[in-house]
This record gives C-alpha cells, structure tokens and sequence, in this order.
C-alpha cells in the first residue's frame, strides 16, 4: 500500500515533534513537503530533515506552492495559533486531509467552519489531541463510560511548569491572546480537552488569571472551576511560571466507587488506580505508553482514517467541546464573572491583556 504523503506547515520546535512520528511509522508515511514564514527557518530545517529522515523532501517558497505540487495526501498546520483554521480551510479547499495543531481556530465560527467544509468534500480534519491515545487515558476513558466511577464528583488537573520570558519573546504569538497565546489557550489546552473527554459535556465556567512576575501580554498562572453537566465539578490550576523548573502535570478523577490519579511530567505516573474490585479489569493497571506523549499513534489513525474513511479519536468535530470550553474561560476571566454554555459568539482575535 502506498505511502500517506504529508507536508507541514511552520518548522518550529513542534514540527520537530512530527518529524519524529513520520520517521517511526517507516513506509506507512512520506514528507512530501515542508513550508515556513521565514526563509532561513525554512531552508535551516529542510536541510536537516534531509540529513537526519526524508533526504527528498522539497521547501516551498508558499502554501500555495506546497498544496500545488507537493503531491500531498495530509496536510499538517503547526504554525502560530492565529493562522489554523485559514491555514485548514485553504488546505481543505485544495483536497488534502488535515491535521491542525490545538487550537484549531480562535472561535467558535471558525472551528466550525473548518469542520463543515472537511465533511463536504469527505476529507479527514483532525487536532492534535495527542495525549488521548495514552493507554492510561484510553483506560480512564474506558472506565468512565462502563461506569466504573460511580457518580463522578469531580476531576482536577494541575500544571506546573516553567516557561521563561525568552520562550515567549523568540515567538511573540505565545504572549497575545489574539494570537492564540495564553496558558489555557497554548498549553493547559491538551489537559483541559482530557478532563473533559471523560467526563462530559460542561454547563458553565468561571476563571481567573494573571501576568504573575513576567512583562508579557497573557496569562502565566489561572485557576478554573468547571461545572458539567452530570453534577461533576472540575478544577484546574495551571502555570508557567514555577520555580525553579518545570513540576510536571496531574490528572485526578474521583467518583463514588473509583479513583484515579495520574501524575508526572508525561503522566506515566500512575499513583492512585483503585475501583471497587468486581472484575479483573478493575484491578489491572494500565501499563504508560513507552516514550510518552506522542503524534505516533495519532498518524497511525489518521491513516487508517483516509485509507478506509473511519473517523480519528482527535477528528476535529470531537475537539469543539474543548475549544468551547478554553473560550468560555477567556470570556470570564475578561468579564470576573461566570459564563454559561453554549458559548454566545466570542472571538480570541480582538482581545488583548487587561491591565
């Protein structure tokens, strides 16, 4: 079977991350293309590509020039937040499949609309929601819809990381909220989209944030309290500003008959699995996907999805709930008050941080 050709878009620190994946998958996958902003970051990252993975892969001088003649199958958007969802429409529109780094747009609007036009011409779109196809969230996952939980009376994640104000000037994007930047919006993102996978769709939002001890134009440390729909409470404390290094991440979920409560800085650590033991599958542990968080198996189900037309775990529709969810808490940490889902319409593009 031939190989899914995919080119990338933007040659940062996370295409590096893909790059990786695509080398994995061996004859499953081909880099037919690589496109970036700036040249020199272009031609920089072609020729190291060349030399370490794919030695025939072509630099683009455009998008344009990339969805004309890459030959591309998939078409993978890693470049600042701001420009996802244009970048997957105009992807879209020249029939390639898609996978789009989280955010997958700055409001609703978009989101929705990078949906719709995928479903129209029968083309994949899928976010990076990577951290989904860890063994250990497959089998929280699992545990929540057989209802091994019981009544779930609520789930918390805590970030703690570290992010120095070097990280933020070398990519301005990453200190504006209409850019996409933010720790809900750039990091917090992937634990906020697990919290909300297993436990459901959420009712209302109320948030809180600062610029604690950096000049820069987001927040670096937020608190949220989620309330979802089944009763569940959420709770989320997040920063990237913890000294004197990064802390790693936590995941807890705590219901009537089971706990659950994974840490560490890739959530291999699994501290607390315990449910009220009436079947084997309720005492067995799952066992942390080797390496950690990886695009790997992410590509694998994005092929098997354009090969037989499945629908991915991360299929694009899958993430509005989250990208509500991230919105909602802008909206309230803007207005100091709780907001109500559905979200009315709300767009990141026009806000700036409040002083």
């Amino acid at each position: 079977m031939n190989a899914v050709r995919v080119a990338i878009i933007g040659c940062g620190k996370i295409a590096e991350k893909h790059i990786a994946s695509l080398t994995e998958l061996g004859g499953e996958a081909a880099l037919a293309g690589l496109y970036d902003l700036n040249a020199e970051r272009l031609k920089s990252f072609t020729e190291s590509v060349r030399k370490t993975a794919f030695p025939d892969v072509a630099g683009f001088a455009s998008v344009e020039e990339l969805l004309a003649h890459s030959g591309a199958d998939l078409v993978v958007v890693a470049s600042s937040s701001d420009s996802h969802a244009s970048l997957a429409l105009q992807a879209l529109r020249a029939g390639k499949h898609v996978l789009a780094e989280k955010p997958l747009a700055l409001s609703m609007e978009e989101a929705r609309e990078v949906i719709d036009e995928a479903a129209g011409r029968g083309l994949v779109a899928a976010v990076s929601f990577q951290a989904r196809y860890l063994p250990q969230m497959l089998a929280v996952k699992q545990a929540a819809e057989q209802g091994r939980f019981g009544a779930i009376g609520h789930g918390v994640v805590s970030m703690r990381w570290r992010r120095p104000l070097d990280y933020y000037k070398e990519s301005p994007w990453r200190e504006s909220w209409s850019k996409g930047g933010g720790l809900f919006m750039n990091q917090c993102i992937h634990y906020i989209d697990l919290l909300q996978w297993i436990l459901g769709p959420v009712r209302s939002v109320y948030a809180r944030a600062s610029a604690s001890g950096q000049d820069i134009g987001v927040e670096n440390t937020g608190a949220a309290v989620l309330t979802f729909k089944n009763g569940a409470i959420g709770m989320i404390e997040a920063s990237t500003h913890v000294y004197p290094s990064s802390l790693g991440t936590s995941l807890g979920v705590f219901g009537e008959r089971g706990s659950v409560l994974l840490g560490g800085a890739l959530l291999d650590d699994i501290s607390v699995w315990k449910f009220e033991a009436s079947s084997e599958a309720d005492r067995e542990i799952p066992q942390p996907q080797a390496g950690g968080i990886s695009h790997t198996p992410l590509y694998r189900d994005l092929i098997s999805a354009i090969r037989t037309g499945s629908v991915p775990l991360t299929a694009a529709e899958s993430s509005l709930a989250t990208h509500e969810i991230v919105l909602a808490l802008y909206r309230s940490i803007a207005s100091g008050k709780t907001v109500e889902l559905p979200l009315q319409t709300f767009s990141m593009s026009k806000m700036a941080w409040m002083e």
